[in-house]
Formats: structure tokens, C-alpha cells, sequence
């Protein structure tokens, strides 16, 4: 045991001194000046993807740009066309709403490289959002960049790893957060050039068209509509939330979130959080569920 740890720890003082080096070549600069000197152009994106690959490598990538609670806007991706229908296509109609991703920007994280984990609630990975729609899209592994955008937009771009290939490591987390800073002011200049970003529409109020878009699925259900509090847990039991996560953002007991999980699965004839998200990933996407500020 102890000499796995020892071969841990060297071969993560190996990948470190590797990346110092890639980070001290002139190629890294090189790749820099490219890609400042796409700014502005079609090519940037693919510009952008071949640099962050010299640090780490990663399968595809795509770029979604948020804005507040509205719908994605898909402004790059490197997918095949199958790809691209459930990573971009199937995204834009509903799953977005339950993307840690997504999430992050809706509650107002406006730049920084996250793991996906680093985001996703407690129970995330066992969320029928997870086993039902995510693990079909392919990815063993992701991680964002997240950058200002023009008109208040914030564009995430997600570099994901195939499940033929191992899980980033601390040290490629580490190496893309110590070049963030200098990345994102090029990204940033970038994006604010894209015409495509414009200001956006002033949406509904977020929790008011939830409701909405809940009940009305409910009601073309037959079922009888929820109350607000009962549409608060079923967003976010969809999230990935714990009953225990569930009460601290609610400010309630863990007991009382799991009364009201019982009489909203009671109301809508349901038993399981597979029928659960199977009713509502159908329903249509106008805006989010009620975001939480903690």
C-alpha cells in the first residue's frame, strides 16, 4: 500500500514538473499568440480547444452561452451529428434545466474552471438526471470554463474526457486554474465581439413560469396541480438533491421534505424518481426551476 502511495505521489511530481515545463516552451506561447490573434473569428473556438488540449488533452468540447435563467445558446461544439443531437439538440429542450452547469450560471458564477463535481449536488450521480439523460451523452469526466460574454451573457465551455479515457486529474485542474486567468481576458475578448449574443429578452420571473410549466404538464396529465413548496422539492429531488440538502436550502426538517416527496409522488400516481423526471423531461422548457442562493 504504501508503495502505491509512494508511485501516486511521484507520478503527480512528474505531471507537475511536466506541465511547468509545457507552460515555460515557446510552443505554449506560440499557441497563445494564435490565439489571440483569432479573436474576432470563426476559427477562435477551434483555436481555443487546440491550446487548453496541449495542457489537457480532452475528447470533444462545446460551448453553451447562458443567460440568466433562459434557454442555452449552443455557440460551438466539435460533436458528431448523433452527438450533437443529445448533447445540443435534446439539451436545449429540457435537461439544461437540471445541469450543474447550467445552475451555476443562473446563480450568478460568472468566470473560474469547475469540475463538474465541484457542482453538482449531493446525490447528483444517482439523480435519475444522471442515470437517465447525462450518462447516454457519453462523458466519463468534464470540466468548464466559465467567461463573461457581451450583453451580460456568460459562456461555459465544457472540455469532456470519453469513457475510454481516465478522469482528469488533480494536476490537469490544477494546470488549467493557474492559466484561467490570462485564458479567460482572451476568451472574454472574444465573446464580446459575437453578434449572436445579444441582449437578452427579459424573461418571466423564474419561479412564476415553473410553476406554470410544472402544472401545466400535471394538468395535461390529469394530476392535481402541487402547491409552491411541494414545486420547490420536486426541482430540486430533479437536481440531484439529498432530503438533508433539500431541507438546509429550504430552511426545513429532512422528515417534513420527505412528507412532502410522499404526497407529490401520491399526487402525480407515481412511486419513483424515474417516473418522476420522465414526466417532466417532456414537459416544455420555458425557463428554470426556482434557482436557490444557498
Amino acid at each position: 500500500m504504501h508503495l502505491g502511495i509512494g508511485a501516486t505521489v511521484r507520478d503527480e511530481a512528474s505531471a507537475a514538473a511536466s506541465g511547468r515545463r509545457l507552460l515555460s516552451h515557446p510552443e505554449w506561447f506560440d499557441a497563445l499568440g494564435e490565439l489571440l490573434a483569432q479573436v474576432g473569428s470563426h476559427q477562435f473556438p477551434d483555436a481555443f480547444a487546440k491550446t487548453i488540449h496541449r495542457l489537457a488533452p480532452f475528447d470533444y468540447t462545446v460551448s453553451f452561452a447562458y443567460s440568466g435563467p433562459g434557454k442555452p445558446l449552443c455557440v460551438h461544439h466539435t460533436f458528431a451529428p448523433k452527438q450533437f443531437d443529445i448533447h445540443v439538440r435534446e439539451y436545449e429542450i429540457g435537461p439544461y434545466l437540471l445541469d450543474p452547469f447550467y445552475k451555476a450560471t443562473a446563480n450568478g458564477t460568472r468566470s473560474g474552471v469547475y469540475r463538474l463535481s465541484d457542482l453538482a449536488p449531493d446525490q447528483f450521480y444517482k439523480s435519475e438526471y444522471y442515470k437517465s439523460y447525462y450518462v447516454q451523452t457519453g462523458p466519463v469526466d468534464e470540466i468548464a470554463f466559465f467567461s463573461p460574454g457581451k450583453d451580460g451573457w456568460i459562456v461555459a465551455t465544457s472540455l469532456m474526457r470519453a469513457p475510454s479515457r481516465q478522469n482528469f486529474t488533480a494536476h490537469d485542474l490544477r494546470t488549467l486554474r493557474i492559466v484561467e486567468p490570462l485564458v479567460r481576458r482572451i476568451v472574454e475578448m472574444h465573446w464580446r465581439t459575437d453578434e449572436r449574443l445579444k441582449t437578452a429578452t427579459p424573461v418571466e420571473d423564474d419561479k412564476a413560469v415553473m410553476r406554470r410549466t410544472v402544472q401545466d404538464a400535471l394538468e395535461a396529465r390529469g394530476m392535481p396541480p402541487l402547491t409552491p413548496r411541494e414545486l420547490q422539492v420536486v426541482g430540486l429531488v430533479l437536481e440531484g438533491h439529498s432530503s438533508e440538502s433539500i431541507a438546509n436550502l429550504l430552511g426545513i426538517s429532512a422528515g417534513t421534505v420527505r412528507i412532502h416527496r410522499k404526497n407529490i409522488y401520491a399526487k402525480m400516481r407515481i412511486s419513483s424518481q424515474r417516473e418522476l423526471f420522465a414526466i417532466f423531461v417532456k414537459a416544455p422548457a420555458t425557463t428554470s426551476w426556482p434557482v436557490m442562493s444557498g
